[in-house]
């Protein structure tokens, strides 16, 4: 799926909020945003619940590790985070 069709299927506030973060910070939004945000009632919120399970339950890792690691990579990848 292409992050241009993910721009349409919001709500009027999350249409808001998304035009703020254009606004504020001069850059498109995030790919992550758009797609957890996407139709959330059908889609964004099974997907959010399964990540959150995925990356929070299970593991023998704190939470503030978890963050830890996730920025580490996204730095030695240089991408946004």
């Amino acid at each position: 799926m292409r992050l241009q069709i993910l721009e349409s299927g919001h709500r009027p506030l999350q249409r808001a909020i998304m035009s703020l973060v254009r606004k504020l910070s001069q850059e498109p939004v995030p790919g992550p945003i758009l797609v957890m945000s996407y139709r959330r009632t059908l889609f964004g919120k099974h997907l959010a619940a399964c990540l959150r399970e995925s990356m929070r339950l299970g593991s023998a890792w704190t939470l503030g590790e978890t963050e830890l690691f996730a920025a580490f990579v996204s730095s030695v990848n240089r991408c946004q985070y």
